[in-house]
């Protein structure tokens, strides 16, 4: 990730619901009390939520170069070992981390603060938001957090709490605030990312970033090499939208425009104010059936206004497949409306995803 890189630690460098929330006649998720006073001491909150918090740990199969084998007798394959963070957030056992911490692993497990240890199942990944769904089975209903998914606006200032594994020392908790809000990682633009101060490291990538009335506000993701107290989450929002289709169909169906975007020239953007240029119109795809054209500027795409082409890339993949969206553009002077109906994203588009709709 260039500058940034994600907190898993792995070993030798390796690799590192809404839909799914309480059962019927399940447990709470965790809540604190009125009495609770953040001022005096957040050991409420910390006895309160790290039960609900577990490490991962993986394993990943990994061939070994023919060259190696031959030169130095070693084995076709080596097992590479992994670890990061991850939460409950249902008392059956569905649980959530990053993509980059269970990717290409051939066996997960968890270990709760108390010991316990369970194989998880990867129920559905997600490479685009960086966001997994595991589950584990057990005879007892599992501890679990709730997602601040439309209750707690989250702003610059307010106090959270990061559990986790950094540096594969266990269960650890820091705190801090939240530095920033809406903040761009180049790898993963889908998303807009809160910033925090909370001491993160290699290894609470999946982590909660908890808010104090014991909710998830975001999912520690990244952090700044060399920086642990510039660290990066998803927002709970954000995770909240791709679980319902990660549960049910083990990944996310995007949107997708067709079409190449380029910044504006510099005279026009001084005129314009605002808007991406449409270099190139894919024949046949869901912006030449509308009517979309290249040198089009688009402006605004439903309720988003564009300033970027990462505005655009969020719009569209945002969008479910087969949704129909408004498309304003500025074409010769003029004001146009167009209505798109999108199609499911490519897994793999002909050019890198930062040359069309990034």
């Amino acid at each position: 990730m260039n500058a940034l890189r994600t907190t898993a630690l792995g070993l030798l460098l390796g690799t590192g619901i809404v839909g799914c929330g309480a059962i019927a006649g399940s447990p709470e998720p965790v809540r604190m009390p009125a009495t609770f006073n953040p001022m005096v001491s957040l050991a409420p909150l910390v006895d309160a939520v790290e039960p609900a918090v577990v490490n991962v740990y993986t394993s990943q199969r990994m061939q070994v170069d023919p060259r190696a084998q031959w030169m130095y007798g070693l084995p076709s394959e080596r097992t590479v070992q992994g670890q990061g963070s991850g939460f409950v957030i249902s008392s059956d056992g569905y649980l959530l981390t990053n993509n980059h911490v269970v990717k290409g692993a051939t066996e997960v497990k968890v270990k709760f603060s108390d010991g316990a240890d369970y194989t998880a199942k990867v129920i559905g990944a997600d490479a685009d938001s960086d966001v997994a769904l595991l589950k584990i089975s057990g005879d007892k209903p599992f501890p679990f957090l709730r997602l601040a998914t439309d209750d707690v606006e989250t702003h610059v200032g307010d106090w959270v709490v990061a559990v986790g594994n950094p540096l594969g020392l266990g269960h650890t908790v820091t705190a801090g605030i939240v530095s920033g809000i809406g903040r761009d990682i180049p790898d993963l633009p889908l998303e807009e990312f809160l910033q925090t101060d909370a001491s993160i490291n290699p290894g609470n990538s999946g982590g909660p970033l908890i808010a104090l009335d014991g909710s998830v506000v975001g999912m520690n993701t990244a952090i700044i090499a060399g920086a642990n107290t510039v660290g990066f989450a998803i927002p709970a929002q954000h995770i909240g939208e791709v679980l319902p289709q990660l549960r049910e169909n083990g990944k996310v169906a995007r949107g997708y425009m067709g079409v190449e975007m380029a910044s504006i020239p510099e005279v026009a953007a001084q005129a314009l104010g605002k808007g991406v240029l449409i270099a190139g119109v894919l024949p046949d795809g869901p912006a030449d059936k509308a009517g979309l054209q290249t040198g089009d500027v688009v402006v605004k795409i439903g309720e988003r206004e564009i300033l970027t082409q990462t505005d655009v890339l969020r719009a569209v993949a945002g969008s479910a497949p087969g949704k129909k969206v408004d498309v304003v553009v500025m074409r010769k002077g003029k004001e146009k409306k167009l209505t798109v109906e999108l199609m499911e994203k490519p897994k793999r588009p002909e050019k890198p995803e930062a040359e069309t709709e990034k």
